[in-house]
């Protein structure tokens, strides 16, 4: 399993699939070079064979007639050799597709006279007649279309003798010789091994590109990336350096922003509570204090809700599980149904307070609307899964994202008397989403609503 998830992954990398596209290629221009390279040999071949074959046959020829007959079988052995086959017979060789141009020149080498005769047959190493070319063509292997050539035939002696000959054809070499093969492996290792080096220098700021802006969708502040690498990848980072100072820039102007809105409200706020209380009692004085006092409450949530974003503070490795329990144990304190399956630590990196306040969000919101809270903490494959479930009445469906959307209540009424202005659940996604994660509202099965976190790992 590990194996082929090994495969998978390198199947799957940049670097797997270039390497796997080289050796590809190497074994396809290998194969072509063969094949050209036989087919080459196989054209030289045929001419050199032959030739050497015509010259070995001429001089033969030459020794038979200047030798007595007690010696021209000594002079045969001698003559013969692995590729040429030589013997002495009375009968005349067996008629076939003869070639007359290999006749002429034999002919016209060794002078020899008309009445004597001359029968060569040219074949391709496959068996096929060659066919009857000009002599200007014979003697260019460039014009030769096919392998080896096998000649066979007779030439007439003396005194109705014949030499019989017949050229054999080289046995054909396939060019995957033990040498080869391992030339071709240690070529190939070579060349894997160059590519990887080469591609992991390339992808490397590639790599550090990607934890950094995960880092980034985390919002975990860092410093700018070195830009090195070819000149694509550096205007890459380039690009995502200046993206990452503008986001900073960004946040960092909207919160200053928001400091001078909440100096600049907070005044004549404060100035109109001041006068209310100069009013006399009465109905509208009462109404005018408690209209104050909600418009400070959104002033403040709000502005808790822009700026409380938890960037300020540090990331850290955390145990997610205490964290949880230590929430749990607090509402339970204070005599709220709070049920947490126990487990093994789970460590986080994260921001420790920015994540307590979402969960406890959560948690309240069960507890305030559902009377009784599970809690459930699963370290599954790639992320953590928190499920909180309260047993209230639940959500409608088409109210499950509407939730989100700050200043947003179901019951306008019960919000109005105990504070909330509808900002708790959008504060909890935000700081989620901080954080790399999502969280989603749904109806359990069996009854009550069921927040679910997801944290990367």
């Amino acid at each position: 399993m590990k194996i082929k998830q090994r495969l998978r992954f390198w199947l799957g990398s940049l670097t797997g699939q270039i390497i796997l596209v080289a050796l590809c290629a190497l074994a396809l221009v290998q194969l072509v070079s063969l094949q050209i390279y036989r087919l080459e040999r196989e054209e030289a071949l045929g001419l050199v064979n032959s030739r050497f074959t015509l010259q070995r046959l001429m001089a033969v020829t030459r020794l038979l007639h200047q030798s007595p007959p007690e010696l021209q079988q000594e002079v045969l052995r001698a003559s013969r050799s692995e590729t040429l086959l030589l013997s002495l017979s009375r009968q005349p060789p067996e008629d076939g597709e003869r070639n007359p141009v290999f006749e002429r020149i034999v002919r016209n080498r060794l002078g020899y006279p008309a009445p004597l005769a001359i029968h060569i047959n040219a074949e391709t190493g496959r068996g096929h007649a060659l066919p009857p070319l000009s002599e200007s063509r014979q003697r260019r292997p460039h014009h030769q279309h096919g392998t080896d050539i096998r000649l066979y035939g007779g030439i007439e002696l003396d005194k109705g003798v014949w030499l019989h000959f017949t050229s054999l054809v080289d046995a054909e070499n396939t060019g995957w010789s033990l040498r080869a093969i391992l030339s071709l492996g240690l070529l190939a290792a070579l060349l894997t091994g160059l590519m990887i080096w080469l591609l992991q220098r390339i992808t490397r700021p590639l790599k550090q590109l990607a934890r950094r802006a995960e880092q980034l969708g985390r919002g975990d502040k860092a410093e700018p990336l070195p830009e090195t690498g070819p000149s694509e990848i550096r205007d890459t980072l380039s690009a995502f350096n200046r993206m990452q100072e503008r986001l900073d820039r960004f946040v960092t102007d909207r919160t200053r922003m928001l400091a001078a809105i909440s100096h600049d409200l907070r005044t004549p706020l404060t100035s109109l509570q001041l006068r209310c209380e100069f009013l006399p009692e009465g109905e509208d004085k009462h109404k005018l204090q408690q209209g104050l006092k909600r418009m400070e409450q959104m002033l403040n949530a709000t502005l808790r809700f822009a700026r409380d974003d938890g960037q300020d503070e540090p990331m850290r490795d955390l145990d997610l599980s205490s964290l949880v329990q230590s929430l749990c144990d607090d509402l339970q304190d204070a005599g709220n149904k709070v049920i947490l399956e126990e487990r093994e630590p789970i460590l986080f990196h994260g921001r420790s307070q920015a994540l307590r306040r979402a969960l406890q969000n959560l948690l309240e919101n069960g507890i305030k609307y559902g009377n009784r809270v599970e809690v459930r903490l699963l370290d599954e494959p790639g992320h953590i899964r928190i499920l909180i479930r309260d047993f209230g009445p639940g959500i409608a469906e088409d109210q499950l994202e509407e939730v989100f959307k700050p200043f947003t209540r179901l019951d306008s009424a019960r919000n109005l008397e105990d504070g909330s202005i509808g900002l708790g659940l959008a504060i909890a996604r935000t700081l989620i989403h901080q954080h790399g994660g999502e969280l989603h509202l749904s109806n359990h099965s069996r009854g009550g609503l069921l927040a679910t976190v997801l944290l990367p790992h």
